[in-house]
């Protein structure tokens, strides 16, 4: 689903995966599993510093962030393709 909706909202939204486990290796090959496209960015998060300064306990975790780099609302586990898109053209209308 990441890769559809990442394709609808190119250049409007930066899209960027976190990931909180294994190796840099590992991640890499996930990532271009999942997200062959190379239109979402990603990391591995270590420390899981970034984690815990958001409050992202596991995965899937979702954060919308303004421009500013303020957290407009978020969510944790999977939610449907419709309900992603709202909150993402919900965060475009307010920011734009």
């Amino acid at each position: 689903m990441l890769e559809q909706v990442s394709a609808d909202y190119e250049g409007q939204v930066a899209f960027l995966a976190i990931g909180g486990s294994g190796t840099a290796e590992a991640t890499a090959e996930r990532a271009e599993e999942w997200i062959p496209s190379g239109r979402v960015m990603w990391g591995l998060d270590e420390s899981l510093r970034i984690w815990s300064i958001f409050g992202v306990s596991g995965t899937p975790s979702t954060i919308l962030m303004g421009p500013d780099g303020e957290v407009i609302t978020g969510w944790a586990g999977e939610r449907a393709e419709a309900e992603m898109r709202q909150a993402i053209d919900l965060l475009i209308s307010e920011t734009s």
